[in-house]
């Protein structure tokens, strides 16, 4: 240790201690070099391996499932290539029983603005495996509608009249919908002129297609 920090020989100090310096810089240029030879053989591949990953919102997929009208669509079969091929209906088997048919009731909105006209929609449904045919004339459908106390306030059956016979063929998960306007006002028996406006409030609907009943739907007039 005393050699190294007070060198001896014929030599004066200070030339033993230029030599070690240029030694430790050669030293340090060294170890500098091989610093970056390492780096520069890091490919950016390996320095982006290294990064935490990171999403890109532009990568993201989203999925919608678009709302689609099953109304005479055809029943379709899948096939090896992914698209799919419509298969033949059932022949009709006559008139749709009660028990082949499903009726469904719905409003255009829950809540209806002063002057805005309630749109009740009626859609019935062939929930069997064959072929049917349903009575779609007016007269089958009756809507009524009652307040919030439950009293009755409007019945198309008031106004009703005889009308044709039409009926539309449906096949298996095919539908019909049908939609009646209420005006707001008042109806009674015989379809008499001159009923009175509805005030605001609460009212249930109840829809039956030939005879088959849908579940009742709420909904509010304001004023």
């Amino acid at each position: 240790m005393s050699s190294v920090l007070h060198p001896v020989g014929p030599e004066d100090k200070g030339t033993y201690w230029r030599r070690r310096l240029v030694v430790i810089l050669a030293l340090v240029v060294i170890v500098v070099l091989a610093a970056l030879g390492v780096r520069a053989l890091t490919t950016p591949d390996d320095a982006a391996a290294q990064q935490p990953a990171k999403l890109d919102p532009s990568t993201v997929a989203t999925t919608t499932d678009p709302a689609t009208d099953p109304t005479d669509a055809p029943t379709t079969t899948p096939t090896a290539s992914g698209t799919a091929t419509a298969t033949s209906t059932a022949t009709s088997s006559g008139a749709c029983s009660d028990q082949s048919l499903k009726a469904t009731l719905r409003t255009s909105a829950t809540t209806y603005g002063p002057g805005k006209a309630p749109s009740l929609v009626l859609t019935v449904e062939n929930t069997s495996q064959t072929t049917c045919t349903v009575e779609t004339s007016s007269a089958v459908r009756v809507f009524t509608i009652t307040d919030a106390g439950g009293a009755q306030v409007f019945s198309t059956a008031d106004c009703q009249t005889k009308s044709d016979s039409a009926t539309d063929e449906l096949a298996p998960g095919a539908t019909r919908s049908k939609t009646t306007v209420w005006s707001r006002q008042h109806s009674a028996a015989g379809c008499p002129t001159g009923q009175t406006a509805v005030p605001a409030g609460n009212y249930t609907v109840n829809a039956s297609w030939d005879g088959v009943t849908a579940e009742p739907v709420t909904f509010a007039l304001t004023d």
